[in-house]
């Protein structure tokens, strides 16, 4: 064989390489995190500002959740003041799974029924307490 047989042999070799990968690519969307995440982009000092005032607090939001129960637990200083919020938990690689809870509580919610897939999840808690917004994030592992 000599090199132009050659060169043209790799050629194609090389393109049909290139076609199977953006036929496997085409097959495997990648969503996105949020529809709305230039909105919530806009806002990214606020969420900041209610980040750090969270973080100030003398113990953060415990968040436990398994695959049909979910509890949240508030810092002591809040327990009997009334808590209201929204908690939104973004499945990554599915947002079939994705579900936004409200929260009205007094100290610690908890809600069963949940049916959450096994997997990992992003929980964005955004709460008030005596108009004063918090906001905390956290990873979590549904087994």
């Amino acid at each position: 064989m000599n090199w132009g047989k050659g060169l043209a042999l790799a050629l194609i070799v090389f393109a049909g390489m290139m076609t199977w990968f953006v036929v496997m690519a085409s097959r495997n969307p990648s969503p996105l995190v949020t529809e709305e995440y230039y909105e919530k982009e806009l806002k990214f000092q606020e969420r900041i500002d209610h980040t750090e005032r969270a973080n100030a607090l003398s113990s953060p939001v415990r968040i436990a959740v398994t695959a049909q129960d979910l509890r949240l637990e508030f810092p002591e200083e809040f327990h009997g003041k009334v808590i209201t919020g929204e908690l939104t938990l973004l499945r990554p690689n599915d947002p079939r799974a994705d579900q936004v809870i409200t929260v009205n509580t007094t100290g610690i919610f908890e809600r069963g029924n949940m049916e959450l897939w096994p997997g990992r999840y992003n929980a964005s808690l955004e709460w008030t307490v005596d108009g004063t917004r918090y906001f905390t994030e956290e990873k979590l592992v549904v087994p």
